[in-house]
């Protein structure tokens, strides 16, 4: 059986990577999933969502200059950042936990804040 939930966000700046692992857990957690698959959504063209390792503070300039570089759209750079990022994400679930390295996160990208954005999540065993 599977489970459709929503994560709001709102973002404060205009472009934001916020990691939403632990949101994600939560609702692994909250419905009992033991074993099987998230699917993790963002239904906005000018945002997107990755799973990579942990985003250090300094590192942060580092990815901004890489998209920067390979955006051929200057003109709406958000689109195409959030395109070249993706909008979707699949997960394990192994004993009730996202299936992940230690240093792996589930991060959600902003190109066009603030704004108040929702992340849907399909959960199913």
């Amino acid at each position: 059986m599977g489970f459709v939930r929503e994560i709001a966000i709102e973002t404060s700046e205009r472009e934001q990577i916020l990691d939403i692992t632990d949101k994600v857990q939560e609702l692994v957690t909250e419905l009992g999933l033991r074993d099987g698959f998230v699917c993790v959504y963002v239904p906005h063209t000018s945002a997107a969502v990755s799973i990579h390792r942990e985003i250090d503070v300094a590192d942060r300039p580092k990815l901004d200059e890489m998209l920067e570089k390979i955006n051929p759209d200057r003109q709406s750079s958000r689109y195409t950042k959030a395109a070249l990022v993706a909008p979707t994400e699949v997960l394990i679930v192994k004993d009730g936990k996202l299936a992940m390295d230690s240093d792996q996160r589930v991060y959600f990208y902003e190109f066009d804040g603030p704004q108040k954005r929702r992340i849907v999540v399909y959960l199913t065993d």
